[in-house]
């Protein structure tokens, strides 16, 4: 046999080793994805018996969303968490608020309890489920509204959309539909200082969905519902008891980190949708809008947690402006969570909204 003869047989020989070890090492890798993903459907499902929806499950049209009501009386509370949140986040609340009224909490489509719907995350499509959950719950109006964070702007719209049906608003630490404009007005200011803060924020914003990504995979695989308390998302600052409930809940559908970042990419299509609305009044309707007062603000951020301050009291005030009857009241204690950490302002300020609505109602 010839040098070059035997040079092609242990060429030849080396390739199919070769891929053999590749055959072999994907085999490997897809039994063990396989024992993961059954493991991990496992744990999901047993998170699901664990924490069954304490509420009622309401068809809204193909697909069930979790609505929990408390309590009974009139007007009715409704209850809407902020972005990524359900109806776990007023856990200090809804109980303090149904010794009065009726108070109901509810899940956006794909969180919580809540099944994911067919529909995109729109403002509009929001509104429209929030509408036939009630309706087909057989929850009677008048409504009080109350909206924390993001839900701050789903509730106005219902409001602007359903003006006869509500008849008070408590926005929890409200963001502002054009909050991103102010915070890039202000940061416009420090441009020239920051010296390549726009390649910076590009990085973060990359660096933050490769993460989302990487967890997305992992919530899927059922990797984090073998272990809910180790997961590294941030939550509610709730109670341990109940953080524990939330946790199980929420990674329990393999599901959670995709509709999050679902939810996320419309937001900026949400927040011009409310926009153009042009809502420059509600009325004379009772108002309350909590501000929280204490700001932890990362350095990259580019803002003092002053400047962010002087932003949110601006925005605040103008919300306030909305109706006749509404003012601001400073939550002095809290940061972002107002509901978490001084739930006895939120439950003042639905049950002061609530005497304002009964005391206008008897005199007219």
């Amino acid at each position: 046999m010839s040098v070059g003869a035997q040079s092609s047989s242990k060429n030849g020989g080396c390739f199919r080793w070769g891929a053999l070890a590749l055959g072999t090492l994907a085999l490997l890798l897809t039994v063990v994805l396989a024992i993961v993903g059954f493991m991990g459907w496992r744990a999901q499902a047993a998170l699901r018996a664990q924490y069954p929806p304490p509420g009622q499950m309401v068809d809204v049209g193909g697909y069930k969303l979790h609505l929990y009501c408390q309590g009974s009386g009139s007007p009715t509370v409704i209850l809407v968490a902020g972005f990524g949140g359900f109806s776990l986040d007023w856990s200090l609340v809804q109980p303090e608020v149904a010794q009065t009224t009726r108070v109901c909490a509810y899940d956006l489509a794909g969180f919580g309890w809540s099944e994911r719907g067919p529909n995109a995350p729109t403002m509009e499509n929001i509104v429209a489920e929030l509408h036939t959950l009630l309706t087909e719950g057989g929850i009677e109006g008048p409504y009080v509204l109350v909206g924390h964070s993001v839900g701050g702007p789903y509730v106005r719209a219902y409001a602007f959309r359903h003006p006869e049906e509500v008849v008070g608003l408590v926005l929890v630490d409200d963001s502002g539909e054009d909050q991103a404009e102010r915070i890039a007005a202000a940061l416009a200011s420090h441009e020239n200082e920051g010296g390549g803060s726009n390649l910076n924020d590009q990085i973060n914003l990359l660096m933050e969905q490769l993460i989302l990504r990487v967890l997305q995979g992992l919530d899927t695989l059922g990797i984090f519902a073998m272990s809910p308390e180790s997961f590294p998302g941030a939550f509610p600052p709730l109670p341990e008891e109940v953080l524990k409930v939330y946790k199980g809940v929420a990674l329990s559908t393999g599901s959670f980190i995709a509709v999050y970042r679902e939810a996320g990419a419309y937001m900026e299509d949400n927040m011009a949708a409310v926009q153009e609305m042009n809502i420059t009044s509600l009325g004379d309707i009772p108002l309350v809008v909590l501000s929280a007062q204490k700001w932890v603000l990362p350095p990259s951020l580019g803002l003092s947690a002053e400047e962010m301050a002087e932003i949110w009291a601006e925005m605040h005030a103008e919300l306030a402006s909305l109706s006749s009857r509404g003012k601001v009241v400073p939550a002095e204690e809290s940061s972002h969570f107002i509901q978490c950490l001084q739930p006895e302002l939120v439950i003042g300020a639905i049950l002061q909204v609530i005497e304002d609505y009964q005391g206008t109602d008897s005199s007219s």
